[in-house]
């Protein structure tokens, strides 16, 4: 059995841990691919588990050091560089993206940054448009390339503020304003303002893919009844990219406790939703997602690229974190969160 030994504390709820394995019994099985799972109130730490493979062709077994593509899940790693830079006065989300990028054609005019970071931007996603030159996920493609595709855009896909439309375009093109005003590319940037300062040593934009990363989780679809390897090679930033483990987003996920990085001003940047340009409220914010369970608030962000899967999940008000990493594209990450969620609000009642 491919179940590895869990960190959980004697003082975590009974029966917890083995009602979180049932969720998982299809990772268990010899020879799949699986799931790293962190779970935490405070400072305590209730669950930090791996189940299945790293490394079909080598048996390498997952564990909780374990380095996954959290894709989307990204995308509030650029909005706090973004909001880090508005602190100190280099911009404004109120800047029109053309400020900082002004080889964007004129439909661009209306978007601000802000409209960027909520997705009410109307930009088209960069991803379809390279996906219709013939760009398949495995085949290299470079910032510059979809630079140009964005640069083609004749008219956005609807009035700039007046609807909510998730587009990976609008992070990237953030990604590039981070560089232009700050002189550095997005991964330094981060590292040097995020991931270093809090400790997060396992943590890093993977913008070359050509690049080794020590106790990466290999990625796997399965295909007429068999697993294949499945990777991406695209190298675009901003919307995706972030290459972490669960303990090191159990970090992050702290961060929004004390403000280590960003203070008050960016933990109250990051907990307002986002509203359309005619004051109506919307359900994301700083590259984070509002929702809820039951009667309480969860803050959360799922990703998914290649055959990698993510979810990082916050409750507040119990001070609860679920974070469910996955190497293979069969299992849904962001249900198994809020599955999870529940299991450990049911054992703390």
């Amino acid at each position: 059995m491919l179940l590895l030994a869990t960190c959980l504390p004697a003082q975590a709820p009974a029966g917890f841990e083995t009602a979180v394995d049932r969720l998982f019994r299809d990772c268990r099985r010899p020879g799949r691919p699986g799931a790293a799972v962190l779970v935490a109130v405070g400072e305590q730490v209730l669950l930090r588990k791996a189940y299945g493979l790293a490394d079909l062709e080598r048996s390498v077994a997952l564990t909780p050091q374990s380095v996954f593509d959290i894709g989307s899940t990204s995308k509030q790693f650029t909005a706090a560089c973004l909001l880090l830079l508005a602190q100190s006065g280099d911009l404004s989300l109120d800047d029109r993206v053309r400020e900082h990028i002004d080889e964007l054609p004129a439909c661009f005019d209306p978007v601000t940054l802000r409209h960027l970071m909520l997705h009410t931007s109307g930009v088209p996603d960069y991803i379809d448009r390279l996906a219709e030159r013939g760009a398949d996920d495995e085949d290299r493609t470079t910032m510059d390339e979809a630079l140009a595709v964005l640069c083609d855009v004749e008219r956005l896909d609807f009035a700039t503020g007046t609807r909510w439309a998730y587009s990976n375009s609008n992070y990237l093109l953030l990604s590039l304003v981070v560089e232009y005003e700050s002189g550095l590319p997005l991964p330094q940037f981060a590292r040097e303002r995020i991931f270093e300062p809090l400790g997060m040593a396992h943590t890093h934009i993977h913008a070359d893919c050509t690049a080794l990363v020590p106790n990466r989780a290999l990625s796997y679809s399965r295909s007429s009844g068999s697993w294949r390897w499945h990777f991406s090679n695209w190298e675009q930033t901003g919307d995706g990219a972030v290459f972490t483990t669960v303990g090191d987003l159990l970090i992050w996920a702290r961060n929004f406790r004390h403000g280590r990085v960003g203070g008050q001003a960016l933990l109250e940047a990051m907990a307002k939703r986002g509203r359309l340009d005619d004051g109506s409220a919307i359900d994301y914010g700083a590259g984070l997602v509002f929702g809820r369970i039951g009667e309480r608030v969860t803050i959360s962000h799922g990703g998914a690229w290649a055959a990698y899967g993510a979810d990082l999940l916050r409750i507040p008000d119990r001070d609860l974190v679920v974070v469910c990493l996955c190497n293979r594209d069969d299992i849904d990450p962001t249900r198994l969160a809020r599955r999870i969620a529940k299991l450990a609000l049911k054992h703390l009642e």
